[in-house]
Order: structure tokens, then C-alpha cells, then sequence
């Protein structure tokens, strides 16, 4: 039924204006008489009087009259014509004009009197993000407000229809966002001036979905407290604007519309970047009290909006609250790291981390954990017993320790940190912060944390302890040098899968036999697939433990054995993890799993270079007593689509370590050039020696032990007669199967300048070509050897194509830096691959 027909919307303010005109507040009653028993619907009401006039005319346009017409309840608050003279309703959709009407509209049970009214949220007939319908609010304060703009127009409210009540109001209610939410409760007045302070309004007033953790005033109060007591900070207006958007934002989750019944269990990544997880009804952020929702599923135009009773905190905020109230020491107790705290005690360092300013590169607890698994002398703490022992912890935390304060942005790609044992680490910055310890062997400590404040300086938590060069031999860590290939094999007997025998009997590596790949002639296990998705890839197993050969053996011995395996990757792995299982759930015992997936370590792709061994300490695999398997055991691959190729052999148990290292053999007499025994250079500053302290083999080598005094040209060791280039001619263009080889002993570590390597053919009609060696640029730390070592260098990097032209000068020169040099060097020579 139509009581008043309009089909322009502008119409409706003309006529409004009209209206307006002829009416008064005085008139009040005239226009809406009241009886104690309705007769009319809310559509009649509305067409009698001409204070309704504009919204009926509206709401005629979109067949809205005949719904209010109905006999279902409806509660409507009827803005009066004066409440639309600032309201443009031709700048509005269709779409938008409708619901802005729909949310003037509850669909009740029982007609919603003023005196029924209680504070808080109802629902409307208007819907926003995923059709749910929006909240409005009712505030019975006085006066009394609707969604915070809007109030009864006095003597035009508890209008009784036959299918509801109509309030007339003085403002149009326009469907509102999350902001228009947050601004309408008085009781998160803080919050909607904390969003003013840093320009967030307009931003949250956007497309959304946005869902909001809305902390109410009296969490604010609870934050100011906390503020005022670390940094004296009183008002909001004194918390710096980084701070607080970096707060605001951690409450921001954006796109999504969170319900209620979709938080538990979840965890969400903030606008801000950090994450929290709910559990239930707490919210898990990264400060030590939980929040709790108090308030729930208020939903908006462009999101929703859930209330907490707390301030969420970012970790990022969190620690410079605890940085200015706890010490190293106490916030080394707080982020639980009481490995670090039990050392520093031990060594006599425990009062430095309260009084001195120091920035701790804090291994946590795991780290410790895995220190102890691969070191030999030390199983725990307790074992350092003696003061040569407390000593080397003491220099073992000092190498952890840097004088100051350095915060995240500082460890940059590329630079280097002395810390207070004097030593040095590199800084790796990618992806992720590493640091490269002086033990260049050793896999880099990540940075997990970073910038834990304290009133002394600050933390960064590592998942891995640094070990300095010096410390090798005190905590027993064996070095196995430059080695080539894999370990031998120490007890056939330990072997259990090798497939030369000792076969699988199902999964996707099977035995394969090529000459090109195999280390030792026999047969290996071969992948060579895509694993075609994420899901688990059965790569070799069995499960009778009768042929889990070994398993007896070792038993729960697990401190004197290791896992080892040989691998050859064909194809460098990047993703996915390898599942090592050793099942022993039938006998009682524990369905163990270990996950190897050395790429995460590292951050760099996997790739073997031929054959090599991978040593796992038994203590990592989770099983406490191999003689209990009596299931699956063996190797799966999950958790990526990639290309698997790759070889491995001889699976099994075996000693810890391998004692190898030192120089190569020389496999070629005849191609040695020079060595200081009769193949003497015939100008330089390398003079023969033969100290029984520093000698490979006994015999003559060369030292040079000078300071440059310069960084000009320095003659090392040269000859220029081709007919004493002994190998040249073998070698001659065939670059690819040759190599250069040289053995060195640093004795004093080199960290600046080049070695010039040499190689004149230009009287030939050839190059003069030159070499560079300078591998301390390359790793950013001075360069030592511990040793002898042979260093190996392609032909092809050389820059000579064809050594047997050479005619002229071959040899070595130093250029670049006035530094000591003092190595030993012999058995310069040409080698097969």
C-alpha cells in the first residue's frame, strides 16, 4: 500500500523544506497523537504525519513501506525531516540508500519501548561484510544516543504501531564502520582519540574487511600506568606517535571479517606484522598478562570489532616496557634463557650482566641443548669443573658478549662484530640475520629474536651457540679438515640399508649402479622424481626388526654412537624436510621422528659437491633405545614440490667423528714445480727452510716471514725457464681435468692485500695472465689455516689457456697492503681432478 508516492528522491527536500515550515516543536502532540491502543501500523504513522515525510517518500522508493507494513514487530527510529537537511541521499546507490534505511530498523519479538531500552548493541535490518547484519548502539546515559548520533526527539518517541513502536529521532543513522563503532561507545572514548593522535581514522574508515581487538578505557588506563612507571609518561599524548601506531595497528587485522566463533585456536597477523593467537576467549600477545575478550561480534560496514580488556602489546613495544625496568640479567631470566643465566654464573659473569652496558648475543636454552650433543669433552654445565674448564666457558661466553649496545639495523650484510673475547663473527643479512663464527666450519647462529631492551644494554636471541676458533680443542670439537668424500665406514655390521644387500623393501629410492655416481663401485639408493606436492614421499623403508642391523647394538647407548649416512645430491634441495622415523611403538616404546632439513639452517640450497657424509647425534632422533624397534624405520620426504635427485649408501650406526685433515697427497711428483727441495724458486722472498716444528713431510719448504712495508709489488717465488715448468707440457690446454695445487701453513692470519699468480706466455705470442688469491675478501675474516692445508684452484680461473706456451715468468707475487707475512708454503703443482 503507497500513502505517498514520489519518484525523485530530491523531491522529498522540497517538500521536507515545506513542511518545515508550517511545523513547530510546539506542535509536538499535534503531530503525533498518541493512543493507548494502536490501531495503525508503522507505515501509517508515518504517512499521517508530515514529520515523517522524507523518510516514507525513501522508503517508498525501494518498497520498504509495505515491509514496515507487515505484521511482523519492528522497532523503528524515524529521523525527522530536519534530520535530513544534512544528509545528501542523491550522492548514495541505490544499494547504500537502501540499507542506510534497513539500518534505522530492528526486527523485534516485542515492540522495544524506551523504558525496555537497554544499553548496549542490537541488531538492524541493514547487513555488512558477508551479509551479516550491523550493530547499533544504545546508549541510556543521559541523554540518551543512538550509535552515538542520534537521540529521541522529545514527545516523538514510544510511538505504538500494530507491528512495533516508531522513535522519531534527529539525525539519520548512516550505516557505520568500524571507526563510526569504536567513536559511538563512550566506553572506548581512549581508543577513538588514540586513532585521532595518529591519523588512523581515515585509514580504518577504508575497504576493509578490517576486524578489530578494541581495548576499552579502562585497559588504557591499566597501559598509562604501566608507561608512566617505566618511561613517566601520563597522558596518550605523550606516547610517541611510532610507538602508539606500532600499538594500534597490532590491534588490526585486516582482511577478513573475524567472527566470534572463528578465533579460537587461530593465530592472526596484525597490520603492525607481528602475530597473537586466542585461545578461547584470551588473547595470547607478546607480554606476560593475557587479554581477554570482553565484547563481541560488532560488526560494521568494512569489518568487525571485538572489545579486550587489555592493551595488546607487540614484542616490539613490549621489550623497551621491559627495557626500562629489567636488566640484562632479569630479562635474560624473563625470556627463560637460564642456560645463558646458569653459565655466566659459573664463569664469573653473572654481575657484569647487571652493572655493565652490553649488548648479549643470547644463546636460548635449545641452543645449549645442542652445543652439548656435538662437543666431546663437555655433556653439560656441570662438567665444567676445573679452572682451565670455568675458563673456557668464561671466553666461550665473552665471544657472545659486545661492549655497548648494538641493535638490529647495525647487524648489516656483510660487517663484522668484535666482542669482548677479542674475537670476531660475521654478519650475514639477507633473508635473515646469521652469524658466521670464527669456527668457519660451524653452521650460523640465527638470530631469533632481536632487540630484547634492558636498563644495561640489549639481547638478541640466537638458536645456536658461536664457537671461537681458539676453543676447539677445549670443548673437544673435532675438525675434520678439508675432506674429500665420504667417511669410511667403520663396522660393516652397523650397516642397515646400503642397497648392495641390505635393501629397502618399499619406497621410491631403489638400487642403482653407475660407474659416473657410485662411490666405491658398488651399488646405492637412487631418487630421481618430482615429488609432485607437500604430502609424505616414502623414500626406503622396512619394519622387521631382525634386519635393523646395529639396532642391538647400540640399544639406548646413545652418547658413544652417531647416525651417519652418505648422500650425493644431484640436484641442490631447498624445501621440504627428510622424516627419519624409528618406530618402537609395538614394544611400548616411541614412535620417533627427526626432521633433517639443513637448507632452513642455512638459509642457502643444499648441494653436496659429490659425496659427503651427514653425521646426526642419537640424541637428536628422539628414540631412546634402538634395540625396541619393532616397526618402520627408515627415511621420508615431505613438505614440498620439488625435484629429488639424489644418491645415498651405507646407512647406519657408527663412531662420532672422522679423523682426517691436512694436506693432499701429492699424486704427481712430476708435476710439482716448485718445492723447495731441488725445485727451488730462482728469485723471491720465500727462502727454503726446514724447521722440524713447522715441516709437512720433513723435507724443504718455503717461508716468507717479512713485513711488506708497503703496498706495492713484492716477489715471492718466481723461475722464467719453461724447460724447469715441470708438468706444463702434460697439462698443456687441457684445463678441465687439471687443477692447481699448492700446500700452506699460515702462521700468522692474513686479512688484507692479493697473492698475484703468474703464468707468462707472452713470448709464445700468448697472455700474461694473472690470478688474484684472496679468499679473506671473500669471507670478510682474516685468513688462517691452523695448519697445513692444500689449497685448490681451477685452471680455468687462471686465465692461461694453454700452459705449455709458457715461456716466460710463472710463480707468485704479494701486492696491496703492508701487513706481516709469515706462512710456509710447498708443492706448488699441477694436479688431476
Amino acid at each position: 500500500m503507497k500513502y505517498i508516492k514520489y519518484n525523485k528522491i530530491a523531491a522529498l527536500f522540497a517538500v521536507g523544506a515545506a513542511l518545515l515550515t508550517f511545523s513547530s516543536c510546539e506542535d509536538d502532540e499535534e503531530v503525533f497523537p498518541q493512543s493507548s491502543t494502536p490501531t495503525e501500523n508503522i507505515t501509517q504513522i508515518l504517512a499521517r504525519t508530515s514529520e515523517a515525510s522524507t523518510l516514507l517518500g525513501a522508503l517508498e522508493q525501494f518498497d520498504l513501506d509495505d515491509v514496515l507494513a507487515n505484521s511482523t514487530t519492528f522497532t523503528l527510529f524515524a529521523p525527522t525531516n530536519s534530520a535530513f537537511s544534512g544528509v545528501d541521499l542523491t550522492a548514495m546507490n541505490d544499494s547504500i540508500l537502501r540499507n542506510t534505511l534497513l539500518n534505522h530498523v530492528w526486527n523485534t519479538n516485542t515492540a522495544d519501548l524506551s523504558s525496555n531500552l537497554q544499553k548496549g548493541y542490537r541488531l538492524t535490518m541493514a547487513t555488512g561484510v558477508d551479509g551479516r547484519n550491523l550493530s547499533f548502539f544504545v546508549n541510556t546515559d543521559s541523554p540518551m544516543t543512538f550509535n552515538g548520533v542520534a537521540s529521541p526527539v522529545q514527545g516523538m518517541f514510544d510511538l505504538g504501531a500494530t507491528n512495533g513502536v516508531v522513535h522519531m529521532v534527529d539525525n539519520v543513522l548512516l550505516t557505520p564502520d568500524v571507526v563510526d563503532h569504536v567513536l559511538a561507545n563512550p566506553e572506548y572514548s581512549s581508543l577513538a582519540a588514540a586513532l585521532a593522535q595518529v591519523e588512523l581514522v581515515e585509514t580504518l574508515k577504508g575497504g576493509g574487511p578490517f576486524t578489530i581487538f578494541a581495548p576499552d578505557n579502562a585497559a588504557f588506563e591499566m597501559l598509562m600506568a604501566q608507561l608512566n612507571a617505566a618511561f613517566g609518561w601520563t597522558n596518550l599524548s605523550d606516547i610517541p606517535d611510532e610507538i602508539l601506531t606500532d600499538v594500534l595497528l597490532y590491534h588490526v587485522v585486516v582482511g577478513g571479517n573475524v567472527t566470534s566463533n572463528e578465533v579460537d585456536g587461530e593465530s592472526f597477523e596484525t597490520a603492525q606484522g607481528e602475530s597473537f593467537s586466542i585461545d578461547g576467549t584470551s588473547i595470547d600477545d607478546a607480554s606476560e598478562t593475557n587479554a581477554e575478550i570482553n565484547l563481541v561480534d560488532v560488526q560494521a560496514t568494512n569489518g568487525i570489532v571485538h572489545g579486550t580488556d587489555k592493551v595488546l602489546l607487540p614484542d616490539t613495544v613490549f621489550q623497551q616496557v621491559l627495557g626500562a625496568t629489567l636488566d640484562l640479567a632479569a630479562r635474560s631470566e624473563d625470556r627463560g634463557f637460564t642456560s645463558l643465566l646458569a653459565a655466566a654464573e659459573l664463569a664469573g659473569l653473572a654481575e657484569s650482566l647487571t652493572t655493565e652496558n652490553l649488548t648479549v648475543f643470547a644463546p636460548n636454552n635449545e641452543a645449549f641443548d645442542a652445543l652439548f650433543a656435538t662437543i666431546d669433552n663437555f655433556n653439560s654445565l656441570d662438567d665444567f669443573d676445573t679452572p682451565e674448564e670455568i675458563e673456557a666457558l668464561r671466553k666461550l661466553l665473552e665471544y657472545h658478549l659486545y661492549v655497548g649496545t648494538l641493535v638490529e639495523s647495525e647487524l648489516t650484510d656483510g660487517s663484522s662484530v668484535t666482542t669482548l673475547l677479542g674475537d670476531t663473527f660475521s654478519v650475514s643479512a639477507t633473508d635473515v640475520i646469521r652469524l658466521s663464527p670464527s669456527f668457519t666450519d660451524a653452521i650460523p647462529s640465527q638470530v631469533v629474536n632481536a632487540n630484547i631492551g634492558a636498563t644495561n644494554g640489549i639481547i638478541h636471541e640466537l638458536n645456536r651457540v658461536l664457537v671461537p676458533v681458539e676453543l676447539l680443542d677445549a670443548l673437544g670439537i673435532e675438525v675434520a679438515g678439508d675432506c674429500d668424500g665420504p667417511h669410511p665406514v667403520t663396522d660393516v655390521d652397523l650397516v642397515f640399508f646400503d642397497w648392495d644387500g641390505k635393501d629397502p623393501w618399499w619406497g621410491n629410492v631403489q638400487a642403482e649402479n653407475d660407474g659416473s655416481i657410485s662411490n666405491d663401485g658398488s651399488s646405492y639408493g637412487r631418487a630421481n622424481f618430482q615429488t609432485g606436492g607437500t604430502g609424505w614421499q616414502d623414500l626406503f623403508w622396512r619394519n622387521d626388526p631382525s634386519t635393523f642391523n646395529g639396532a642391538a647394538t647400540v640399544g639406548s647407548n646413545l652418547n658413544d654412537y652417531v647416525l651417519k649416512f652418505d648422500i650425493n645430491v644431484l640436484e641442490p634441495i631447498n624445501a621440504g624436510m627428510f622424516r627419519i622415523r624409528f618406530n618402537s611403538g609395538g614394544n611400548g616404546g616411541v614412535d620417533s621422528f627427526y626432521d633433517w632439513a639443513p637448507w632452513n639452517d642455512t638459509g642457502q640450497p643444499f648441494d653436496t659437491d659429490g659425496w659427503q657424509t651427514i653425521e646426526i647425534p642419537l640424541t637428536e632422533l628422539g628414540q631412546p633405545d634402538f634395540s625396541l624397534v619393532d616397526n618402520e624405520f627408515g627415511m621420508a620426504f615431505e613438505g614440498a614440490d620439488i625435484l629429488l635427485n639424489f644418491a645415498i649408501d651405507n646407512v647406519r650406526f657408527d663412531e662420532p667423528g672422522y679423523q682426517c685433515g691436512g694436506p693432499d697427497p701429492v699424486d704427481d711428483p712430476n708435476l710439482a714445480f716448485f718445492d723447495w727441495d731441488g725445485k727451488d724458486p730462482w728469485w723471491g722472498n720465500v727462502q727454503a727452510e726446514n724447521d722440524g716444528a713447522i715441516s709437512l713431510d720433513g723435507s724443504n719448504y718455503g717461508r716468507a716471514n717479512f713485513q711488506t712495508g708497503g703496498t706495492g709489488w713484492q716477489d715471492l717465488f718466481w723461475r722464467n725457464d719453461p724447460s724447469t715448468f715441470n708438468g706444463a707440457d702434460v697439462v698443456g690446454s687441457n684445463l678441465n681435468d687439471y687443477v692447481l695445487k699448492f700446500d700452506l701453513n699460515v702462521l700468522e692470519p692474513i686479512d688484507a692485500g692479493m697473492f698475484r699468480i703468474r703464468f707468462n706466455s707472452g713470448g709464445n705470442g700468448g697472455v700474461d695472465s694473472f690470478y688474484d688469491w684472496a679468499p679473506w675478501n671473500d669471507t670478510g675474516e682474516p685468513y688462517e689455516t691452523n695448519g697445513w692445508i692444500t689449497v685448490e684452484i681451477p685452471l680455468t680461473d687462471l686465465g692461461q689457456p694453454d700452459f705449455s706456451l709458457v715461456d716466460n715468468e710463472f710463480g707468485m707475487a704479494f701486492e696491496g697492503a703492508d701487513i706481516l707475512l709469515n706462512f710456509a708454503i710447498d708443492n706448488v703443482r699441477f694436479e688431476e681432478k
